[in-house]
């Protein structure tokens, strides 16, 4: 059985692996383990295009996969969100050019060229991306994977009996009526 000359190459490496007594290995890797070469080819294609699905592609792994390996890993999550940030800069910078066709078309030293990306997935990847890169309320992905603290759901029941008090009070001062005392 011949290989097709233009299947890409299994990413090789070492990487280190849990054992069963707790410890840690050191295991060669070929084919569809993950390796530092995996990575790095993932985190490339993520800084060129926003897009997980297509990286994940390119390095041979499922984004299910990758998903998992970024809850485990928090160096990898943490790679993961710089070249997030990276490719969200670059769509927007695509997407202000596209708009004002007023920027000169000069590539920055050392980044390669965007990908054909149609401008309503432009605008799906800043929306799906927006509250890592550019701050705001973060998406919980681990979110199964801990109880919450009873303190913070506390708080934030109070806070939205609060909000529903507020917004009462609001509509009986409209109507006219008397508020009631607290």
């Amino acid at each position: 059985m011949s290989q097709d000359p233009a299947a890409p190459e299994p990413h090789t490496g070492r990487v280190v692996r849990p054992e069963k007594n707790g410890g840690t290995k050191i295991v060669r890797t070929r084919g569809k383990r993950w390796s530092a070469g995996a990575e790095a080819v993932f985190l490339e294609e993520l800084a060129a295009t926003a897009n997980v699905t297509a990286a994940a592609e390119a390095c041979g792994f499922s984004d299910t996969a990758i998903y998992k390996r970024r809850l485990r890993d928090p160096g990898f999550a943490a790679a993961w969100a710089d070249a997030l940030a990276h490719g969200y800069t670059r769509i927007e910078a695509m997407l202000i050019e596209t708009a004002t066709e007023s920027l000169r078309r000069t590539p920055i030293a050392g980044d390669r060229p965007l990908p054909a990306v149609g401008f309503n997935d432009a605008l799906n990847l800043l929306k799906l991306h927006r509250a890592s890169v550019r701050g705001g309320r973060p998406q919980r992905y681990a979110w199964r994977q801990r109880e919450p603290d009873i303190e913070d759901v506390r708080a934030e029941i109070l806070r939205k009996v609060a909000a529903i008090e507020r917004a009462r009070e609001a509509r009986k001062a409209e109507n006219g009526e008397e508020p009631s005392p607290l």
